[in-house]
């Protein structure tokens, strides 16, 4: 692959921070080690370096996430600079707890795709699964309705990742899809991937979802053909339910079909620590700090062209959750 080619199809997504004002309990930390978490925002002078590189050679799309994106300190600052280029993708990733009319005015408002992670729109179960408060949840829905007032309905998305045992029922499941359709947001169920040992009894076979998402009156789409230019990684089964679209989304890690593909689709991730990590589920670090700081334009571009070797090797191949730690 090309370096014009490489970004132009895949994304990069930035993990700003590991910082976090939720506790989840099954949080992935982008694959991250979890000692890891709450310790480093990303240097947003670096970032931006990194960032101008990019464009300059032919990136088209970004996204933030953490840890909390909102977390990070310059936050605003970020998102001022983003806004500058012409992205053809834009997307924030959040907990939606600390977005806000001064984050989502003349900001956020700008971006393609707002991805609100909410998992269950049933208080105390929300704080069960995210170790939250309850006034915290309250700021969510309010923001949630802040967007909705903004005009910005069609932005949101708001994802639900199915845990067994906890918020896999039909009863809560309809109330997220109630809520989406009340408010004209998009839908985004996700299939547990296991981030622990412990945690693989968890996840739910993506049938089973499928046939409960049916039995609740959402209407099965046509498959999309492709995914970021191929068409076997991340089944994609697109709902219509009421007046809004939604999406079933089995990642895979570990699965040989997923990491058969992943070469092919998966974006290219940063971490705080200004490392790039190809494969969620590999202990693979490329580093970047020292190339930035001595802008070496042309060891940026080459470390991007070996993240995707790697992810041509299949490092995570075979295993079966993500943090290995």
């Amino acid at each position: 692959m090309t370096i014009k080619y490489i970004l132009s199809n895949f994304p990069l997504r930035l993990i700003i921070s590991d910082y976090c004002n939720l506790n989840c309990f099954f949080c992935s930390n982008e694959g991250l080690p979890l000692s890891q978490k709450n310790k480093t925002h990303a240097s947003i002078e670096s970032l931006k370096f990194l960032i101008n590189v990019l464009v300059k050679n032919g990136l088209k799309n970004i996204a933030l996430t953490g840890g909390e994106p909102s977390t990070y300190p310059p936050i605003k600052d970020l998102i001022r600079f983003i806004n500058k280029f012409p992205f053809e993708q834009k997307f924030f990733h959040t907990n939606g707890i600390l977005l806000g009319e001064n984050l989502i005015n003349g900001l956020l408002e700008n971006f393609t795709k707002i991805a609100i992670s909410v998992h269950a729109f049933e208080p105390t179960l929300w704080q069960k699964i995210t170790g939250g408060s309850l006034l915290q949840y309250e700021m969510v829905l309010k923001n949630l309705f802040l967007l909705r007032k903004r005009g910005l309905s069609s932005k949101v998305e708001i994802k639900h990742v199915v845990i067994k045992g906890f918020n896999d029922s039909k009863e809560i499941i309809k109330k997220t899809i109630d809520f989406c359709a009340e408010n004209n947001f998009k839908f985004k169920f996700l299939n547990f991937e296991p981030i622990r040992k412990e945690q693989i009894g968890l996840a739910i076979p993506i049938e089973k979802m499928r046939k409960k998402l049916e039995q609740l009156g959402c209407e099965p789409l046509p498959l999309d053909s492709f995914f970021r230019g191929q068409s076997s990684y991340l089944p994609l089964i697109w709902y219509r339910y009421k007046n809004i679209k939604g999406v079933l989304i089995e990642i895979g890690c570990g699965e040989p079909w997923a990491c058969e593909s992943c070469y092919l689709s998966n974006e290219i991730v940063v971490t705080p620590f200004l490392e790039i990590k190809p494969c969620h589920m590999s202990n693979i670090y490329i580093p970047l700090a020292s190339l930035i700081k001595n802008k070496d334009e042309e060891g940026i571009l080459d470390a991007v062209r070996k993240s995707r070797e790697i992810l041509k090797e299949k490092p995570g191949l075979n295993k079966s959750y993500w943090n290995q730690s």
